[in-house]
């Protein structure tokens, strides 16, 4: 690193190992946007994706005006950087190296009246499901999210959506796509828990001009796009995000799995892997073939292969999303808050319209319970991402469960046993 890009990460470390209000982190690079800024990816890579911080979230290499990054392996590569035009953009965008500025929730627009019982703010919830049997059958828990795409498009609410695709050889293996009709929308549907860089499809959206959008991502993607759009320096990339993402959609996400967890998996339920058709987790691995066979497997084998970035998030409920959606309660229904207006829009219309029912969460009292317990779970003991150990650290301690790390590992807390008399 340059020394100016020294200084800023001295100063950013300083801020953040210091006791300094985390909101105030972005101080240690802001300052240098008056003195001509600094080379802000040498600063990222070394901060976050080098020590194995990063959650690949895409968002810096999707903010980023000259096309520093590629994207391999789930982590933003710098592959071009002496095309760095000291922007600042990827830190901004970063989800791991601060919280959210103090005025995001005036961006999202919150519906109000508001409830917050620590797994971010929403309006209402309820259980929501398409009307259509076929989606229903098709899609994840419901299709829900599936019919407020298509719907969206179909009223032309909406001119594309960026989501999560298969490789057509491999269909538990993710990759991004910008969808622009029902076709491409139920090609898609259903979950993976590999993790899929969904945003990598806002490059293509903003090249083609294809706008109003929605995206659809887990909480460290719905984050990422936040930040982009929130971004306090005004250039036309973080405008174009800001003026043109219409509806985020969040998808509830204790963690997601490697690559290798499909071969693994395949061996717990004797399967070859090509045969794993859907995979769905309801406190057990539900498996669904290609005949349509159902097996299971324990979860906790399953969570070996836990992918160890994981670690580095705090949100299972996407709470800056419009609209988060997860299968917890009953099923095929979705679990449903609507957070934003943008969000109670999108879900109201596609209700009136018909293509969406719901029920009342106290139909099954059981999701909401699950669902408090697991965004807790999320946040249990937990540093700010930024100030938990790297992976290395977590290497050397032989602990990498990204769930378990902070409750039963080495980040627990210390006890104190009492002796009897």
């Amino acid at each position: 690193m340059d020394s100016k890009t020294t200084r800023v990460s001295g100063r950013y470390r300083m801020l953040r190992d210091g006791g300094a209000d985390p909101h105030e982190w972005a101080y240690a690079w802001r300052r240098e946007l008056n003195r001509g800024g600094f080379r802000a990816v040498d600063f990222l890579m070394e901060e976050i994706v080098e020590s194995g911080k990063c959650v690949g979230c895409a968002s810096c290499v999707t903010i980023c005006p000259v096309d520093v990054f590629d994207y391999e392996n789930e982590r933003p590569i710098d592959t071009r950087t002496e095309a760095c035009v000291r922007c600042v953009l990827c830190v901004e965008a970063c989800p791991v190296l601060r919280p959210a500025d103090r005025d995001l929730p005036e961006m999202l627009n919150l519906l109000s009246p508001a409830v917050n019982e620590g797994f971010g703010v929403y309006g209402y919830g309820v259980y929501a499901r398409s009307t259509d049997p076929d989606w229903v059958a098709r899609a994840q828990d419901g299709g829900l999210v599936s019919a407020l795409l298509i719907h969206g498009l179909e009223t032309d609410s909406l001119s594309g959506a960026v989501l999560g695709d298969v490789i057509p050889d491999q269909r538990q293996i993710g990759r991004p796509l910008l969808a622009t009709t029902r076709e491409e929308v139920l090609g898609a549907a259903g979950s993976r828990y590999t993790y899929s860089p969904n945003t990598l499809a806002l490059l293509e959206a903003m090249q083609r001009d294809v706008k109003p959008i929605a995206v659809v991502g887990v909480p460290c993607q719905v984050d990422g796009v936040r930040l982009q759009q929130n971004s306090s320096i005004s250039l036309s990339v973080a405008k174009w995000y800001r003026d043109n993402i219409s509806l985020v959609i969040g998808l509830l996400c204790s963690e997601s799995f490697t690559h290798e967890s499909i071969t693994k998996l395949g061996e717990m339920i004797d399967v070859e892997p090509s045969r794993i058709e859907n995979i769905n987790i309801k406190g057990k691995v539900v498996v669904r073939l290609d005949d349509g066979e159902i097996r299971t497997a324990s979860l906790k084998q399953y969570q070996n292969f836990a992918r160890p970035a994981c670690l580095y998030c705090l949100d299972y409920g996407a709470e800056n999303a419009d609209i988060s959606a997860g299968g917890v309660g009953l099923d095929d229904w979705t679990l449903t808050l609507v957070r934003t207006e943008a969000g109670h829009r999108a879900l109201q219309s596609a209700i009136e319209d018909g293509w969406i029912e719901t029920q009342p969460l106290e139909t099954e009292p059981r999701g909401m319970f699950l669902f408090e317990r697991l965004a807790a779970a999320k946040k249990k003991n937990r540093p700010l991402p930024a100030e938990m150990p790297t992976l290395a650290e977590r290497e050397s301690l032989g602990w990498l469960n990204p769930k378990t790390f902070y409750t039963k590992g080495p980040g627990a807390p210390a006890t104190t046993e009492v002796e009897t008399p």
